[in-house]
C-alpha cells in the first residue's frame, strides 16, 4: 500500500515536470505524518524523489530532441526554401501595399490641408476688405454710401367693400398739465 501511494506522487511529479526540493520535502512530510514512511528515512526519500524527477525530465528532453531531429531530417530542404521564399515575397508585397496606402493618405491629407488654408486666407482677406470699407482710416472722411434705389411701390388691389359701416374715430382728450411746484428757496 505505501508503494501505491508513492507511485502516485512520483507519477504526478513526472507529469508536471521536475519536482523541486521544496515540493519533494512537502510530499515526504505528508507521507511521514500519514505514517507511510519512518522519520529516519525522510531525507533519503526527498533525495530519491528529486533524483527520479531529474532523471524523468532528462529522459523527456532526450525523447523530444530525438523526435525533433527525426522530423527535421524528413523535411525536404528545397521545399522548405521554396516556402520561405513565398513567405518573404508575401511579406514584401504586404509592406509595399502598406507604404503605398500611407503615401496616398499623406498626399490626400496635404491636399486637403492646403485647400483649407487657401479657403481660410480668402475668408480673411474678404473680412479685412469689409472692415476697411466699413471703418474709415484716420484722416479720411467716411465714404458716403450710394443711396439704394427704392423700388416703386406695388399697386395695391382695391379692398372689397362690404355692407358694414366703419365707426368714426374717437378723438383723444388733451393731457392735463400738473401745476409746477414752487421751490422754497
Amino acid at each position: 500500500m505505501p508503494n501505491d501511494r508513492i507511485k502516485k506522487y512520483l507519477e504526478a511529479g513526472a507529469v508536471l515536470g521536475q519536482v523541486t526540493r521544496a515540493r519533494a520535502e512537502e510530499i515526504v512530510r505528508e507521507l511521514v505524518s500519514a505514517g507511510e514512511i519512518p522519520r529516519e528515512q525522510a531525507q533519503e526519500w526527498v533525495d530519491n524523489l528529486v533524483d527520479r524527477s531529474r532523471k524523468s525530465s532528462e529522459q523527456l528532453i532526450d525523447m523530444v530532441r530525438r523526435e525533433v531531429s527525426t522530423q527535421l531530417s524528413r523535411i525536404d530542404t528545397k521545399a522548405l526554401e521554396h516556402l520561405a521564399g513565398q513567405v518573404a515575397d508575401l511579406l514584401k508585397r504586404s509592406a509595399d501595399a502598406g507604404r503605398s496606402a500611407a503615401k496616398d493618405a499623406t498626399s490626400s491629407a496635404r491636399k486637403e490641408a492646403a485647400k483649407a488654408a487657401r479657403t481660410g486666407r480668402e475668408a480673411t482677406e474678404k473680412g479685412r476688405a469689409a472692415a476697411r470699407n466699413a471703418m474709415p482710416s484716420r484722416g479720411q472722411k467716411p465714404k458716403k454710401k450710394a443711396a439704394a434705389k427704392k423700388a416703386a411701390p406695388a399697386k395695391k388691389a382695391a379692398a372689397k367693400k362690404t355692407g358694414a359701416k366703419k365707426a368714426p374715430a374717437k378723438k383723444k382728450a388733451p393731457a392735463k398739465k400738473a401745476p409746477a411746484k414752487k421751490s422754497a428757496s
